[in-house]
């Protein structure tokens, strides 16, 4: 056999088996409903992500209306304090029971919605406050962020609330936080 037949033959060999392997996914796809996306293993903030963790660092939340409007900040600077509602509790907090509630609609496991009640609930009292959750936001940040299985269980839910590519993209960053904001709000106007 001549090498051009042979090396002809090596190509239709691979082009027939890429076809096959991609034909099977194809179908078992439309066989079934289409599973969840699964998160990276490392998940990354996209540059515009990367500034609103930064914002996050300064007591800025990032929020939006809906998933094609402007994302904006609100917030207080870092060193405010949450005012306190009648009860104790801070305005724009929420309960351990409410907070795991959205992290369930964003898709978390249970071992993520444990993971990150406890790092965000940075004083253990049951109740994520603003300037906690923001302060949790702000250490998804930077180059640390990779090897911190905290920041990591944030990046991976957004992420998989959005489009599972391995990178949160501003709009998928912008969306727990508006759910939070959101959730706080139904506490102390509800």
């Amino acid at each position: 056999m001549s090498p051009l037949i042979s090396g002809l033959a090596s190509v239709a060999s691979m082009i027939f088996n890429a076809a096959s392997s991609g034909a099977g996914k194809a179908s078992a796809r439309r066989g079934g409903e289409a599973a969840a996306p699964e998160p990276s293993a490392v998940v990354t903030l996209s540059p515009e992500a990367q500034t609103l963790a930064g914002m996050a660092g300064q007591g800025m939340l990032a929020t939006q209306t809906s998933p094609s409007s402007a994302v904006t900040a609100a917030g207080r600077s870092a060193s405010q304090a949450s005012p306190a509602l009648p009860g104790g509790r801070a305005a724009g907090a929420v309960s351990k029971d409410d907070f795991q509630a959205l992290l369930t609609r964003f898709g978390a496991t249970e071992d993520q919605k444990q993971q990150l009640t406890a790092g965000f609930d940075a004083d253990k009292d049951g109740v994520i406050t603003h300037d906690e959750f923001v302060k949790g936001l702000a250490r998804t940040k930077g180059s640390q962020a990779e090897n911190d299985p905290f920041s990591q269980a944030v990046l991976q839910v957004m992420d998989r609330a959005g489009n599972a590519d391995g990178t949160v993209a501003k709009d998928e960053f912008a969306a727990l936080s508006s759910a939070f904001a959101l959730a706080g709000r139904r506490v102390h106007t509800g």
